[in-house]
């Protein structure tokens, strides 16, 4: 089995992570200590998480641990405003109009008071009912706790190959996607695709595009996957792909630039992504329909697309239906 090369003086805190892949019964389970890292390469095996701008990034190892879930993170955070939303994503169509960018994804918070008999764990079981979607809880002690039902694979590698999702557009309730929704997906192939083509490691890349289903939203989605000429190690390809155009936008660095100057909070780990690492290949997903837990506060995120076509009442309402998808389980 390969080993982390981690230094022995990494400050470890207790953790657990729970997670179920889409389509599987089985629920994984890691037990034991997290520390914070700054070098992926040197990760073969645990579990990752890591946020938006990649500047935390934690390993979860299965050290068989004790964990106390009531030790939960400090921290508030406010619900965004509805026009204060609105606005945003109408500063963002400006800049698409001054040729800055031709998309942002634009994301929002929805924050309610922590019920007195939430629990974690219970939590992540309810979510377990989205059978298609990568589900997931991530506990440090005193410093994070976050659950995800997450529909978006954004990277997966095998000795011989490796996949990832090109996922955008989102409709409720139905399939009748607009020109909007098919080039706001577009971009994201398109991008993966061109990054792809940089690793000269990689040959026969592969499309299929099929509607995806996320509980009652529905996605556009190209599967994505190229065989391997020679060994890559799988942080190269999550760090060149991550942040793509369906969490950041396009370019990637004047959208991610024009986020980090308007958005009207950290993103934390909100849009990062966190899977498995084993035996030096990776099953990583984006850290989407998430949900953070704090000592006073449920914080949901969110987040849409804005292209030339955007509507801002539309895209509010998007982000509703995002939230709902976890919301949701606190009344089941």
């Amino acid at each position: 089995m390969t080993r982390n090369k981690l230094p022995d003086s990494a400050k470890k805190k207790n953790a657990i992570v729970l997670y179920r892949f889409p389509n599987k019964k089985k629920i994984n389970v890691v037990s034991g200590e997290a520390m914070a890292v700054s070098d992926l390469s040197a990760i073969d095996n645990g579990f990752i998480i890591s946020s938006f701008d990649g500047k935390k990034q934690y390993v979860i190892l299965d050290e068989k641990g004790n964990i106390d879930l009531q030790l939960l993170p400090s921290g508030k955070e406010e619900s965004t405003k509805e026009q204060d939303f609105k606005q945003y994503v109408e500063k963002i169509k400006r800049g698409i109009k001054l040729n800055k960018f031709s998309k942002v994804v634009a994301a929002r918070t929805y924050t309610i008071t922590k019920p007195k008999d939430f629990h974690p764990i219970t939590f992540f079981e309810k979510a377990l009912h989205y059978t298609q979607a990568f589900v997931c809880l991530v506990f440090i002690e005193n410093e994070l706790c976050w659950c995800c039902a997450s529909p978006e694979l954004l990277l997966q590698t095998t000795k011989a190959e490796i996949e990832t999702y090109s996922l955008a557009g989102t409709l409720k309730d139905t399939i009748d996607f607009s020109d909007k929704e098919k080039e706001e997906q577009a971009i994201v192939t398109r991008s993966i695709a061109d990054t792809l083509a940089s690793f000269k490691e990689l040959k026969k890349v592969s499309f299929k595009t099929k509607v995806m289903a996320n509980g009652t939203l529905n996605h556009l989605l190209t599967h994505i996957q190229a065989k391997k000429k020679r060994k890559l190690h799988w942080h190269k390809m999550a760090l060149a792909l991550h942040p793509t155009p369906a969490v950041g936008g396009f370019p990637k660095q004047p959208a991610i630039d024009f986020i980090k100057e308007n958005e009207h909070f950290d993103r934390s780990f909100y849009s990062g992504f966190l899977g498995e690492i084993k035996n030096g290949n990776a099953k990583l997903y984006v850290n989407l329909r998430c949900m953070e837990a704090t000592r006073s506060q449920l914080i949901f995120y969110a987040g849409c697309g804005i292209t030339e076509g955007s509507d801002p009442k539309k895209e509010w309402m998007e982000t509703n239906h995002k939230i709902d998808i976890l919301k949701s389980l606190l009344v089941r």
